[in-house]
């Protein structure tokens, strides 16, 4: 059976016919689908790229995966010069496939929702993030894209959250509002990929040297939606008051120079570092294991994988009550996300308080064990075999 993918990543595929990702679309990824279907086709924006424009990127092709590519646009500018292009591109891509599976919200997924529903063919979305928080500097895309999700989730076979409530609260499902049955059903899990050997033990703190280093993740550095502006003025502060902190960013992106210059006007330039895109896992893991204290002011989530990567290394974390995030961490530990002096308060609470942070240390370990690769997969094996079913 072939099911078709439809996802809002970055990929780009070499002369060689390679496909490649900054992001989280390694070819891992694509194994949770192919435990049910025989084959995937995975629908996504693609570019054409030389080898060398890739490298440090995750290697996204595999067997049992075929690629089918929308153009590569961004901004509402391209996205109009690409309009007609995106339209006969989709609806080749969604030719000689069983089902879909369609992750939302995504300005390229949505194309493929539109036209795949006319189909009469059975599909099922995966909603993983609030278009609200996510699009909230393009109020045309935000509108729109909020629009369209709150009634694609009531037209599709299944609706699965990455949260266990905040989304549903805000995105019924058809299932959700009128109850489930064979044709409309509903589930919640993660999008993260977390095997048992990424879990760390618990940090010690107690005799903790007076140098702390804060821990960041956001592959993508494009915008301001994941707060690293916040944090560097939060650092700004801590250090006035003597606290000898430093931040190590995870990721890269086009906004990395605007954020090292707003460190360097604020004096504290050499304190902040960005480690680049990390090509696995296993660079992220060590990154994190080395750090003290992972610190996350994000405008908009789903349920974020940074958070439970940081938390399942045993660090302590500070984060905000954006959508699913207040199920992984306890309210005392949420800060809105454009309130530097509240970050600073709570950086020094921990720093000032080794016992809490042992405390939050032990516990985000075991929060995170509900994440655990073997748990997820059980519970989309069981949402996808009912997609499966509805084929005719």
């Amino acid at each position: 059976m072939r099911a078709l993918v439809a996802v809002d990543a970055q990929l780009f595929r070499t002369k060689d016919g390679s496909v490649w990702t900054p992001s989280i679309y390694g070819s891992d990824f694509w194994k949770r689908y192919l435990d049910v279907f025989e084959e995937i086709v995975v629908v996504s924006r693609i570019k054409e790229v030389e080898l060398d424009e890739v490298k440090g990127f995750l290697r996204s092709d595999c067997e049992n995966v075929i690629f089918r590519a929308l153009p590569f646009a961004r901004g509402a500018k391209q996205y109009l010069q690409s309009f007609t292009q995106f339209v006969s591109q989709a609806r080749e891509a969604i030719k000689d496939v069983d089902c879909a599976i369609i992750r939302l919200p995504s300005i390229p997924a949505t194309f493929i929702e539109y036209f795949f529903r006319k189909l009469k063919k059975p599909y099922v979305l995966e909603v993983v993030v609030d278009p609200v928080n996510a699009y909230a500097e393009n109020r045309i895309a935000q509108k729109i894209l909020t629009w369209h999700l709150k009634n694609a989730v009531l037209q599709a076979n299944g609706v699965a959250y990455v949260t266990q409530f905040a989304l549903q609260e805000q995105y019924p499902s058809h299932s959700i509002l009128y109850g489930q049955d064979k044709n409309y059903f509903d589930s919640y899990y993660s999008s993260i990929t977390l095997k048992k050997d990424f879990f760390g033990f618990s940090k010690k703190y107690i005799n903790h040297s007076k140098i702390y280093t804060i821990v960041h993740t956001a592959n993508n550095v494009n915008n301001y939606v994941k707060g690293h502006d916040v944090l560097i003025k939060a650092v700004k502060k801590l250090r006035d008051d003597n606290y000898d902190v430093n931040v190590l960013f995870i990721g890269d992106g086009q906004k990395k120079g605007e954020f090292l210059a707003l460190a360097d006007e604020l004096g504290i330039k050499k304190y902040i570092m960005f480690t680049g895109i990390l090509p696995s896992a296993e660079e992220v893991r060590k990154v994190l294991i080395s750090a003290d204290l992972f610190v996350f002011p994000t405008k908009a989530e789903g349920l974020p994988r940074s958070v439970i990567e940081a938390m399942a290394v045993g660090l302590p974390c500070i984060s905000t009550p954006v959508n699913g995030i207040p199920e992984l961490l306890e309210k005392e530990f949420l800060v809105e996300p454009l309130d530097v002096d509240g970050f600073v308060k709570k950086v020094k609470e921990f720093i000032d308080n080794p016992d809490l942070m042992e405390k939050c240390s032990d516990r985000n370990i075991i929060k995170a064990k509900e994440y655990e690769v073997s748990v997820l997969q059980s519970r989309r094996n069981k949402f996808y075999n009912k997609l499966r079913m509805l084929v005719r």
